[in-house]
């Protein structure tokens, strides 16, 4: 799964479980063990050869070594300060440079990535590639079906749960202004789904036509997917920018209107949750 990176969505990839443990039960066990775990996933996308799978594992290991000595302690910096800043009184625009702040994280891994990414993208056959689109297209349909399965108003109310959930987790049991807050936002929300799955079926089609185009050189297809790989922005329509960072600023104005709303016991609960992240990526710098 670490190849799907080059096709889709950063969050998905094997690489990404990097990231995306940190916050898991079983963050450490992941983590640690992210090249043998990752055969299971790449099977789900594609049939590599002993070599290939070799040269992914080594590329997977080769980054969790990297990331956990150059990432890690950036992470641990970067959440000491934000929760200094949310024990404070944090203004809309610094939150949002925080989230761009963790953007940048990520973007840092794709780059580190990148080369070896290409260059197994580049040994798959046209039978690994047929097989690979193939699952990454199955992705996206099953996606929108599901999608389509509930109506506006379902959709909505399953967001405002899962939001209501991760509020309760931070700060433990929630006000009636608080709720209210929430789903006053919730509402506000600007529904991006759609435009998401316009720009992976845009960046799919980029990749299937860099796959199967008998013209390009190597050189001509190494530079092409390089930008499918690090710039994703260039797949993303104007308007799925422009409601993505609307969203941001709802969100950011949100945690701003919350945090006048704290009562002493949601902040020692916020502390609480902080530590324990801290605590796991302390544990995660330092095993080896």
């Amino acid at each position: 799964m670490s190849i799907k990176n080059i096709c889709l969505n950063y969050k998905a990839t094997v690489v990404g479980v990097l990231l995306l443990a940190l916050t898991g039960c079983s963050a450490t066990f992941t983590y640690n063990n992210i090249g043998w775990l990752s055969a299971f996933w790449i099977d789900d996308y594609v049939d590599l050869s002993k070599q290939q799978s070799k040269q992914a594992k080594d590329l997977i290991k080769q980054s969790r070594d990297w990331h956990r000595k150059t990432q890690l302690p950036l992470y641990r910096q970067d959440l000491l300060a934000l929760q200094k800043l949310l024990n404070e009184d944090p203004s809309e625009q610094a939150l949002l440079t925080y989230f761009q702040g963790f953007k940048a994280h990520w973007q840092s891994l794709v780059m580190y990535v990148k080369d070896d990414l290409i260059e197994l993208a580049v040994g798959l056959s046209m039978e690994q590639r047929e097989e690979f689109v193939a699952a990454i297209a199955k992705d996206i349909t099953t996606e929108s079906d599901e999608y389509h399965e509930q109506t506006p108003t379902q959709r909505e109310q399953d967001r405002l749960e899962r939001q209501l959930d991760t509020y309760k987790q931070w700060l433990g049991k929630l006000s009636e202004q608080q709720v209210f807050l929430i789903t006053q936002t919730n509402s506000e929300f600007q529904a991006t789904f759609l435009l998401w799955q316009a720009y992976k079926q845009t960046r799919l089609n980029k990749l299937k036509q860099l796959f199967f185009d008998s013209q390009l050189s190597r050189d001509e297809l190494i530079n092409q997917l390089s930008t499918v790989i690090t710039k994703r922005e260039v797949f993303m329509s104007d308007e799925l920018i422009r409601l993505d960072a609307e969203n941001s600023k709802r969100y950011a104005r949100l945690l701003v209107s919350l945090r006048a709303t704290l009562t002493a016991k949601q902040r020692q609960h916020a502390n609480a949750e902080f530590s324990d992240m801290l605590k796991d990526i302390e544990q995660l710098i330092n095993d080896e």
